[in-house]
């Protein structure tokens, strides 16, 4: 039986996410320009260079290219490696066209806040809470009795594994990867700043110094995906993380209003 702590904690996780940006829109507001122009920009952005682009070179790379397919099988360090790489170097410089030659200049901090929520709302929507949703369906359903209809569309053998995962699900433990994504949602605004420098310096230091901090965040969550981390050693530094960046954006957000935003062509 699936209990209602389940579904009731599996709709929370799904829009915590919307929440958690709407609290970041609201506490900013008042102290800089919002563009919802940058916002969906940011969204487009990510789906286009990350869901897109980057998952062609996947698929060369991990399916098709039988040399780095075998190499990367037995190296799953150089597997952690050339994920985080790629997913570094798309976003980033995705971000930095973006930015340099679509998004509306409103005022510093506004830019980079504005797309960075855009970019890590939309991620944390595609990889987080569309699966939120989708399991918060299946408990609904095997909670008012409609197994017949599941099975028909899945087959018993996956029904069963969906009621067991449910079954163990719980608030707590749905807690940790919750974190992560509010913690992934503020990295991609702290990348955005970096990034908006380039553009703002014409230094493209800036944006390949994106490109090493975001490899460097999702390093370690690629060595947990082929098994050579534990979710609890891979949490503690993602928190850390998070909590520093939020602890900044706090710090600076009422300084940024006062800086004079510089113009560029």
């Amino acid at each position: 039986m699936i209990s209602i702590s389940v579904i009731l904690s599996l709709a929370f996780y799904a829009i915590l996410p919307v929440l958690f940006m709407a609290a970041i829109v609201l506490l900013c507001r008042r102290r800089m320009t919002l563009s919802f122009w940058n916002i969906v920009v940011g969204a487009v952005v990510f789906f286009l260079f990350s869901q897109v682009l980057e998952q062609l070179l996947h698929a060369y790379v991990l399916d098709y290219n039988p040399v780095t397919v075998a190499w990367l099988k037995v190296h799953p360090a150089g597997y952690a490696l050339y994920a985080c790489l790629a997913a570094g170097i798309f976003e980033e410089v995705g971000r930095y066209l973006a930015m340099r030659f679509v998004v509306r200049n409103t005022d510093n901090p506004g830019t980079a806040v504005a797309y960075g929520l855009g970019h890590g709302g939309i991620e944390a929507i595609l990889l987080g809470s569309i699966a939120l949703v989708q399991a918060l369906v299946y408990a609904v359903m095997l909670k008012l009795g409609q197994d017949a209809q599941l099975i028909a569309d899945l087959g018993p053998e996956l029904v069963e594994q969906i009621r067991a995962d449910l079954q163990a699900l719980s608030f707590t433990a749905m807690a940790g990867p919750a974190l992560e994504t509010l913690t992934a949602i503020l990295g991609q605004i702290g990348l955005s700043f970096l990034v908006w420098r380039a553009v703002e310096t014409r230094r493209l230091a800036w944006l390949g110094l994106a490109v090493l901090v975001h490899a460097a965040i999702d390093f370690p969550v690629g060595l947990r995906q082929v098994g050579q981390l534990s979710d609890v050693v891979v949490m503690g530094p993602l928190l850390l993380i998070g909590l520093a960046l939020a602890l900044s954006f706090l710090y600076w957000l009422p300084r940024k209003s006062a800086v004079a935003v510089p113009q560029h062509s």
